[in-house]
């Protein structure tokens, strides 16, 4: 049990505390039962109080003898500097002058510290009782017997209560024999306390204060514009030594301060922890995306958030801004709630090339017990691929990879080829981001104007490095999206013109390529392009005869295996006069929906038999846009058919006119779209039958029915049925709402990939 138990059983001595109190203006502080003992140890161990064995071991377990305790209670006085190293009288005729304790006795004595026996003995072996050691300690600050009374011990232990030097000292009492560890306890708290009629703690006799409440922000490890010899805390910045606990960075505690500027010793708080490190991903109007240990989560973190910049206290609001990926955020929490963040600049190695001859891992320093993501999906370093861009953040030992490839014509170098700090491909403008593609991409690299290159893109879509068509994929598959002519500028500033093509292959990514034919027959199909010399050669491909469901959580479509890295693009056409539509999809989406083989234009096995490569044909409908209609009108005049419609998506209202085509679509309704401004696919959605009750963000449910809902949903509020204005609110205004009768719009039923696209939430009357 804890000592301070025992006070309920003296009434009588506190009757006599609250006497001695009222008589002794004493400044009592409290200390919790939180100090870590090494860091007592560490304090008593500078102070040349208390030391360790040969070895350093401070053998806690081990009893104190009287002779021990003296050297302790002299050393931890104002007399630690006038003891003899020699003496010619014994002090007492059981501590001869040659006895190694006799010199500290002998000041212990001398000057009331310690007494002896009334048989003129000291009894130096003999062990340490808490009373004894409590009784020399109060004398140590200044107190004599005429302090106590005559009640011994009581009076010295209710003292020793009264000024918390007892705290933390469990499972004793007045006759107990005192351990190193019950010594190191009562010896600390006599060091935090309060000299007799002094306003000064005994620890100043060293020189040294104790800062309370203190909390270490950062030192260099954290921030290099602090210097390696220093700790910045929200009560100013200290020097420390070589000896520092980094571990403490981010935790309040007490500090030991020597000469009002060294840090000696930190006593953390029993409920402080350290920062929680967080590695930047992406910056949101909101919140941020971030790693911690290998994992993705978001923090939403209040504007007025105290935050440090280096040394420099602010918000997080007012440097959010300035976050980018791979900084690091140190956070400090206190029951879940964040107290403040401390900002570093990252130190992010790269962008580095992955290529089949340099060995990255090893050089970059990345083992097994490296995090690495690449597409934002965890992974080991034999997922890593050729070409792959990689960046790594030594001090959390986290690497990222970038996947993302561009292939196109080389347009032009801004500002001028000689410093092409951005370059234009295939129309799209893009910044130079590594020294590999800067060195490539000018006069003095060998890619020139008009040529087919390849752009390896980082981790903010800028050019990390560059290679030629040929090198990353000597053959590739996707669908046609675009086809045409166009003008390019040769390295001699001369204008010439060539067909092209554009493709975008399952992964998503977009490939441009000139070519010696007009191709605009094979616009909206998959093709195979192979490269000849930089010119795109293209024949079609045939479709696979895979089908079945699509089981993502056991890794199965129908009958075969799929990849985990699998790649899926969804096209919205395959005629060859619509407008091009199509969207990489996650294999998520497609969980559970059963996939005809007519709905599957391209399908690729890895070397294990599994599907790696997916093209689908308008499984999941979404590459189109989606909205509701506001005016729907339908005129003819003979034989000629007009149309005129207005609608609203996401939002935005939107007017259009078609010349001569008319469309079924009706006010009112949700409808599918090529594109939300001058569409040439209009076509309206089912409405769900029944009573409809959005139970979560992702489900309704209409009669015994369910439907899952579309992340992209829009839901527009009516104040009544006839109503023509819409507005957009959030989909978790109408969760489990009772306060609107709902419609909602589907492109297709779950089952075949559909979603919930459109909810239109009419207020009820009261």
């Amino acid at each position: 049990m804890n000592y301070k138990s025992e006070k309920n059983f003296r009434p009588i001595l506190s009757l006599f505390l609250a006497i001695c109190l009222a008589a002794s203006a004493f400044s009592i502080t409290v200390f919790g039962s939180d100090n870590s003992q090494q860091d007592v140890l560490g304090l008593l161990s500078e102070l040349k109080i208390m030391n360790g064995d040969p070895d350093g071991n401070f053998r806690l377990d081990d009893f104190v003898t009287r002779a021990e305790f003296t050297k302790i209670a002299v050393a931890s006085s104002d007399y630690r500097n006038s003891v003899a190293s020699n003496l010619a009288i014994s002090p007492f005729y059981d501590v001869p002058y040659s006895n190694w304790s006799a010199p500290y006795v002998r000041v212990g004595v001398t000057n009331n510290l310690v007494s002896g026996y009334p048989d003129a003995s000291f009894k130096p072996d003999d062990i340490v009782t808490f009373e004894e050691a409590v009784t020399i300690m109060l004398r140590v600050l200044g107190y004599s017997d005429s302090d106590f009374g005559v009640a011994w011990p009581s009076g010295q232990i209710g003292m020793a209560d009264s000024l918390d030097m007892t705290d933390n000292l469990t499972d004793i009492s007045i006759g107990s024999s005192m351990t190193r560890k019950d010594v190191s306890t009562l010896v600390y708290n006599t060091l935090r306390t309060k000299k007799k009629d002094s306003s000064s703690k005994l620890i100043s006799i060293f020189d040294v204060a104790f800062v309370e409440d203190v909390t270490l922000i950062s030192t260099s490890k954290e921030d290099s514009s602090i210097p390696g010899d220093e700790v910045f805390t929200d009560n100013g910045t200290y020097k420390i030594r070589s000896d520092f606990n980094y571990s403490y960075v981010g935790m309040k505690g007490d500090i030991a301060l020597k000469d009002n500027k060294t840090v000696i010793g930190f006593f953390p708080k029993a409920d402080s922890s350290p920062n929680e490190k967080y590695v930047v991903y992406s910056v949101l109007n909101d919140n941020i995306v971030v790693y911690k240990g290998g994992n993705m989560t978001t923090l939403d973190i209040p504007a007025g958030t105290v935050a440090y910049d280096g040394t420099t206290k602010t918000t997080y609001g007012a440097i959010k801004t300035s976050f980018e990926m791979g900084d690091v955020l140190n956070i400090k929490k206190t029951n879940g709630n964040i107290d403040y963040i401390v900002y570093k600049k990252g130190n992010m190695q790269g962008p580095y090339t992955i290529n089949s001859e340099n060995n990255w891992a090893e050089t970059l320093g990345i083992n097994s017990s490296t995090t690495i993501m690449r597409g934002g999906v965890a992974c080991t370093i034999s997922d890593i691929k050729t070409y792959d861009i990689l960046y790594y953040i030594p001090e959390l030992n986290m690497a990222f990879a970038y996947t993302t490839k561009v292939t196109g014509v080389y347009d032009k170098a801004n500002p001028n080829k000689d410093n092409p700090t951005e370059i234009v491909v295939s129309g799209v403008t893009y910044k130079v981001e590594g020294a590999n593609a800067f060195n490539k991409l000018s006069s003095s690299g060998n890619l020139a104007l008009g040529e087919t290159i390849t752009l390896l893109l980082g981790k903010t879509n800028e050019v990390a490095d560059v290679v030629t068509s040929t090198v990353t994929d000597s053959e590739i598959v996707g669908y046609v999206f675009e086809t045409g002519t166009k003008t390019y500028t040769s390295e001699d500033l001369k204008d010439y013109s060539n067909y092209y093509i554009k493709v975008a292959a399952a992964n998503g990514e977009t490939y441009d390529y000139t070519c010696s034919q007009n191709y605009e027959d094979y616009k909206n199909s998959v093709v195979t392009v192979s490269i000849n010399e930089g010119i795109a050669k293209i024949s079609r491909t045939d479709s696979a005869k895979v089908s079945g469901y699509f089981r993502w959580d056991t890794k199965r479509f129908g009958d075969d295996y799929l990849a985990s890295d699998v790649e899926i693009l969804d096209v919205g056409t395959t005629n060859k006069n619509d407008p091009s539509l199509y969207k990489k999809i996650y294999p998520t989406r497609l969980n559970n929906v059963n996939i005809n083989s007519n709905k599957i234009l391209y399908c690729h096995k890895n070397s294990s038999g599994e599907i790696d490569k997916l093209i689908l044909n308008d499984v999941t409908g979404d590459s189109y846009t989606f909205g509701v209609m506001t005016s729907a009108q339908n005129m003819s005049f003979g034989t000629s058919v007009s149309g005129s419609y207005s609608y609203i998506v996401n939002g935005s209202s939107y007017s259009f006119t078609s010349p001569s085509t008319i469309y079924s679509v009706n006010s009112g309704q949700g409808v599918r779209l090529s594109s939300a401004s001058n569409p040439s696919i209009m076509s309206p959605l089912s409405e769900v039958k029944g009573t409809v009750t959005v139970t979560s963000a992702g489900s309704l449910t209409a009669d015994v029915k369910c439907y899952d809902i579309s992340a992209d949903v829009q839901v527009y509020e009516k104040e009544y049925s006839s109503s023509t204005l819409y507005r957009l609110k959030p989909i978790s205004d109408i969760i489990g709402s009772d306060n609107y009768t709902l419609y909602a719009y589907y492109d297709k039923l779950p089952s075949s990939g559909g979603r919930i696209r459109i909810i239109v939430a009419v207020k009820k009357t009261v």
